[in-house]
């Protein structure tokens, strides 16, 4: 397969993805979308192993990894601005303070990835040969490191849609919400 049959088949496999997304997050099923994504990652990885041209060089690599560093600090940077902002507004609206701890939580789990993946290529050559399991161990320990932080530091007051009506849950200290209450 050539480098031009490669692009033109990630292209439709991106639109055929794109269309999958849209449609089943418009219909609220959002299993279908993971299955999706996974699936359009490993039709990717197969089709890229049949590549017989040389798809990037080093200097690609280089450039994109001091790409990805400038994208990862500004957005870093920039989330936790404005998690600060939001958080100094929570009294404002008490939603505010969950968006704000949920970009915390992002920009800390950003950090702490990119912290291990830099620590794991630096010290690659004791790991040789098992470089997939580690990435792939330390993605499914971070994130579920992750949802058991939010789990555990969130707050458990707050208003639940049931019967379309809010039901207080805990005891919160904000105004039940002012939409439409629809389960």
């Amino acid at each position: 397969m050539t480098f031009k049959q490669y692009r033109a088949v990630k292209l439709v496999v991106v639109m055929i993805l794109a269309m999958t997304v849209s449609m089943s997050v418009a219909r609220e099923n959002y299993l279908i979308p993971v299955m999706a994504l996974g699936i359009a990652i490993a039709v990717l990885l197969i089709v890229r192993r049949k590549v017989k041209e040389i798809v990037a060089d080093e200097r690609d690599y280089e450039i994109s990894g001091k790409a990805a560093r400038l994208a990862m600090q500004i957005f870093s940077w920039f989330a936790v601005v404005i998690m600060l902002l939001l958080y100094a507004q929570r009294t404002i609206n008490p939603s505010f303070e969950a968006v704000a701890t949920t970009l915390a939580y992002s920009v800390m789990l950003l950090m702490l990835l990119y912290a291990l993946i830099f620590y794991y290529y630096f010290k690659s050559s004791f790991f040789e040969g098992k470089k997939i399991y580690l990435i792939v161990g330390l993605i499914i320990i971070m994130t579920l490191l992750f949802f058991a932080g939010l789990r555990l530091l969130s707050g458990e007051d707050g208003w639940l849609c049931k019967n379309r009506e809010w039901i207080k849950h805990g005891h919160p200290n904000f105004p039940a919400p002012s939409t439409e209450c629809k389960k």
